[in-house]
């Protein structure tokens, strides 16, 4: 029988490299995604192109039909499902004193209101198939950083956090684990896009030396989502490379600038 993972926001970045892992590992994959129709429609030709099975879903994971069509499209086309991975989000950067309203409430409703909600509406599947499952929701390592002009989107991920470990008392007694990742520093094409000298510049806040990429947090979901972790349950797994516990002192800013060099 084929395992089936639902990732959401699942057209680029850490969601596409999710989608495309779990597809190689032989799931059958429903990939829920926003605007972005070309990025889906090329981690489903990625996929395909593997030899991998997909299905995509459109819909704002703020809108409530949404979390109902990704699961009811799961079971439609496969029969059931195994894993969900509430990946969509929305990040914003708007300092505290000049934050609106409707920016505030389009994280809140994103973040919140849609995790929640497709959290619910896959364990609901989950519960009915009586089998147990695997959620993992995702955080970020600005839940406990605290990063100038992020207070709304450090919130809503520090919320996530609290949602995964209150779940995991409602639902491991059902064989459901509930987990999170907090991805860190991470190139994708958007933080290129925005900064080309991203993963340079960002490689010194980590103890590694590098930042992260989709791949290591792929790595930390497949353990999470793995038989081997069916013991591990409301816990967030940080993916940083020692971003947070590295309380850079003076010295090791100015020593680590001037080992990358005057253009770091």
């Amino acid at each position: 029988m084929q395992r089936v993972a639902i990732v959401t926001g699942g057209a680029t970045g850490i969601g596409r490299a999710l989608s495309e892992g779990l597809a190689a590992d032989g799931y059958a994959v429903v990939v829920g995604y926003h605007g972005n129709a070309t990025g889906a429609a090329d981690t489903a030709r990625s996929i395909e192109a593997a030899g991998g099975t997909v299905k995509l879903v459109q819909g704002d994971q703020a809108d409530l039909a949404t979390a109902a069509s990704i699961i009811e499209t799961a079971v439609a086309s496969f029969g059931r499902v195994d894993v969900l991975c509430a990946h969509a989000g929305i990040t914003v950067h708007e300092r505290f004193l000049d934050a609106r309203p409707e920016t505030f409430d389009q994280v809140v409703a994103t973040n919140l209101r849609g995790t929640f909600f497709t959290a619910q509406a896959a364990a609901r599947r989950l519960v009915e198939q009586g089998d147990g499952g695997r959620i993992v929701l995702t955080s970020s390592v600005n839940a406990r950083l605290a990063i100038d002009g992020f207070a709304a989107y450090a919130m809503s991920k520090a919320a996530i956090e609290a949602l995964a470990r209150n779940l995991a008392i409602e639902l491991s007694p059902r064989g459901i684990t509930v987990n999170a990742v907090a991805p860190g520093a991470i190139v994708n094409d958007r933080n290129l896009a925005v900064d080309p000298d991203y993963a340079e510049r960002w490689a010194i806040v980590d103890p590694v030396g590098r930042v992260g990429t989709g791949a290591d947090v792929l790595a930390a979901v497949r353990y999470l989502i793995s038989p081997d972790a069916g013991f591990v349950t409301g816990q967030t797994l940080v993916v940083d490379g020692g971003w947070t516990v590295a309380a850079r002192s003076p010295d090791d800013v100015v020593r680590l600038a001037a080992e990358m060099g005057p253009d770091g």
